[in-house]
């Protein structure tokens, strides 16, 4: 999908970190003696640091955001909120003005002189963001931290922010102004025109922002409408296991410059505007009869072209897997933007969009109906359909009829198996093409179990002294090899190889030794990834004169998923999935169990945990473990159920064999 940052023609500029005015560092917000004096806080106790004065102001007309933050250090864990990162889009931003000062609790006050420094962070859902980092100097507990920026953007761009009111800390209070571009407007690009702006709150009912009008009277409005917003005492978002995007549940406010006011008006209007720009790219299909020529044959079945045609997507060129510095690089030679399908065959490269819509453009020209639909990104937040806004949508996927039954694919994320989506778009409502030249809202196929599949197979000797050796073999199944696919193409060979044994090695015990044997099928995502492991290491404890042995020997390091008595949020798993483990672990001569863990099982509607365990011969101990989680969404209501389940999976995965010296053993 073709996302664009604003209504308007944008004016992109390169980052740039100017010198701060002096007037600008100096007018801070004055600080209260009992603020310097603050050793905790009673609406979140335990907290690491405070929020005591947050300020943003969004202003399209001079095309700035400005940004203020005055933090409480309270403890030991909160000096790492000295270490500041601000979010920014480099491609379409310029940070203008950074400033930060340090103040102790006595008054001292410590300016910051330092630089900036570009970085990527990866967040919560593999969601990669883009920052600047630095640290304040001399923070202590006990101290204040002031830090200020601006972002600024093109002339001729208006951009509608969306307010981020909650954060992880507690906040006594927080201000919030917008000062919108009321003007008529047009974008170029679609010919959409509009005025005015509107907003969607996700905010408890007693909190709701106020439009004012300019006031003659009043010299300080400056002849502009603006909407704000103040809150004290706002709540701390609350960080726990396997919880849903924020943004799908915290406190913010999303605005949208309007088109329409009526929601039904407003998306069919969008699905027209996005359908001339998906029919402008797809009817561009120079080569793609030729090229077809090339790929499937007249006899192949549709379900055979369709194979087919993805086969040969799925080995273009992925320039939105790439690294960015091989993306310059390609630049640098003469790479390109796709304004068709015809532009993406002919140099064998595109982005995530581009070639989903050639595989779109391919499969129509095979015969076939096919179409586009635009998602969001479930890591990152859902579509919200009374939003009026586009802004939503993160990327574009494709579906297909075989058989008088929609299919959904994804060519365009690197190495995702035919027939399945990425956990990204799966499940999520989104707007798609339909056979009548029109657009609906409808919801992509949900993920399932099998599509997600992990086996592990370890064949262990042991030693007399408790050590191991032995072998190990992993499947990465489905969208499992689809991830560790995804992750190796971003480093080189010995990279790749490092990658699967430091996972390994996070499932063994402390101080295992981890070498692959065998060369994966790393670009083959038709079939499993598979691994072969020589592993060495500690395995058995000695308890007496006896010695312990983990029967699931994969499951050594974990601890339990839901420790917490109490859920504040709902529970959100990015995939169902299925792990199966399989030990074959043989004893040192003159060993023998001395007895063995019965078999455990537990059973839910939607999850299933096995452990078998029983003498394979004399001297091996075979072990079994299967566990599935066929759900992914679940109200907190269901929390007592799911921490249960996963109680007893822990309980089991921690069965342990004794292990003992035979009587012939003892009489030498």
């Amino acid at each position: 999908m073709r996302k664009f940052v604003s209504f308007l023609t944008s004016t992109f500029a390169l980052l740039l970190l100017v010198a701060v005015p002096k007037s600008f560092a100096e007018n801070w917000p004055p600080i209260a003696p009992e603020d310097l004096k603050m050793t905790s806080v009673a609406e979140q106790p335990g907290a690491p640091a405070v929020i005591l004065l947050r300020q943003e102001t969004d202003d399209d007309t001079k095309n700035q955001e400005a940004y203020y933050e005055r933090i409480k250090i309270l403890t030991q864990a909160g000096l790492r909120y000295a270490d500041i990162e601000l979010p920014y889009d480099r491609r379409s931003f310029t940070i203008i003005a950074i400033s930060g000062r340090t103040i102790h609790a006595d008054g001292t006050l410590i300016k910051f002189n330092g630089k900036a420094l570009d970085k990527v962070i990866e967040k919560a859902h593999g969601i990669k963001q883009r920052v600047k980092v630095f640290s304040l100097p001399d923070v202590q507990v006990g101290s204040i931290v002031d830090i200020r920026y601006t972002l600024s953007y093109g002339d001729r761009t208006i951009i509608a922010p969306t307010w981020d009111v909650q954060s992880d800390l507690f906040q006594k209070k927080v201000t919030f102004k917008f000062y919108p571009y009321m003007e008529e407007w047009a974008d170029k690009q679609t010919g959409r025109s509009g005025q005015g702006v509107a907003w969607t709150p996700y905010l408890p009912k007693e909190y709701r922002p106020q439009q004012h009008v300019p006031s003659v009277v009043d010299p300080n409005t400056d002849g502009k409408t603006w909407v704000d917003m103040a809150i004290d005492n706002v709540p701390a978002l609350v960080d726990e296991p396997y919880m849903p995007p924020e943004d799908t549940f915290r406190w913010r406010v999303s605005f949208y410059y309007t088109t329409t006011s009526k929601q039904e008006n407003f998306w069919k209007d969008e699905g027209k505007y996005w359908n001339k720009d998906v029919d402008g790219f797809l009817s561009r299909k120079g080569g793609i009869d030729t090229a077809l020529a090339q790929i499937i044959a007249p006899a192949d079945t549709p379900e055979q072209k369709i194979r087919k045609i993805y086969a040969f997507i799925s080995k273009l060129e992925n320039r939105s897997f790439m690294r960015e510095k091989a993306v310059q690089e390609l630049q640098a030679q003469g790479m390109r933007f796709n304004r068709g399908a015809d532009d993406v065959l002919q140099q064998r490269s595109g982005d995530h969009d581009d070639l989903n819509r050639l595989f779109v453009a391919m499969v129509r020209t095979a015969g076939i109906p096919a179409w586009l639909m635009r998602v969001p990104d479930r890591g990152k937040n859902l579509f919200e359909p009374y939003f009026l806004s586009p802004q939503q949508f993160d990327a574009e996927i494709s579906i297909v009829q075989l058989d008088g039954k929609d299919m959904f694919f994804d060519p365009g994320t690197q190495f995702c198996p035919y027939g399945l989506l990425p956990w990204h778009y799966s499940s999520v409502q989104g707007q798609r093409q339909n056979a009548h030249q029109d657009t609906e809202i409808v919801t992509s196929t949900p993920p399932e179990y099998q599509q997600n599949v992990i086996k592990r197979v370890a064949v262990i000797k042991l030693a007399d002294d408790g050590t191991e050796n032995g072998t190990v073999a992993v499947s990465f199944d489905g969208l499992a090899g689809m991830d560790r696919r995804e992750r190796a193409a971003q480093t080189d060979q010995a990279g790749r190889k490092k990658l699967l044994e430091d996972e390994i090695k996070e499932w063994l015990p402390g101080g295992s030794e981890v070498n692959m044997t065998n060369e994966p099928a790393w670009d083959d995502s038709t079939s499993p990834l598979v691994a072969h492991f020589d592993v060495s290491g500690p395995l058995a404890v000695r308890a007496g004169k006896r010695r312990v042995v983990p029967l699931h020997i994969f499951e050594v390091n974990d601890q339990p998923m839901f420790a917490a008595a109490d859920r504040a949020n709902n529970i959100y798993f990015d995939n169902p999935y299925w792990i199966v483990d399989e030990m074959h672990i043989s004893l040192p001569q003159g060993t023998s169990a001395e007895s063995m863990p019965t078999d455990t099982a537990v059973r839910l509607d939607y999850a299933l945990y096995e452990s078998k365990q029983k003498m394979e011969q004399p001297t091996t101990i075979y072990s079994m473990r299967n566990i599935v989680m066929g759900g992914m969404a679940f109200p907190k209501t269901s929390y007592k159920e799911i921490k249960d389940f996963y109680d007893k999976v822990s309980t089991g995965d921690g069965q342990q064999v004794l292990l003992k010296a035979t009587d012939h053993a003892e009489g030498n």
